[in-house]
């Protein structure tokens, strides 16, 4: 499949945080900018065919990608939900 328009990329974007263990709706009510860059990031990736096909061969217990431009936000926001949930 190709990926080439702005609501199937932001669906990647979606998908990838919920993989990751990030609540996005919650996260962006208190740090909308944050979000809003990752987003520009996604929107910006090369790799949106690979990150399709990782979501199709229904791999979740694999890590974020390291391709993935979002990894290390990810990382830090789902770090940051355990801390607060503790």
């Amino acid at each position: 499949m190709q990926v080439d328009t702005i609501d199937q990329r932001l669906g990647l974007f979606r998908e990838m945080a919920e993989h990751a263990g990030v609540d996005l709706a919650t996260l962006a009510a208190d740090h909308p900018q944050e979000v809003r860059a990752a987003a520009q990031r996604c929107l910006g990736c090369r790799e949106a065919p690979q990150c399709h096909h990782r979501f199709e061969a229904r791999d979740a217990t694999s890590p974020v990608p390291d391709f993935c431009r979002n990894a290390g936000q990810f990382a830090l926001w789902a770090g940051l939900r355990r801390e607060h949930n503790r």
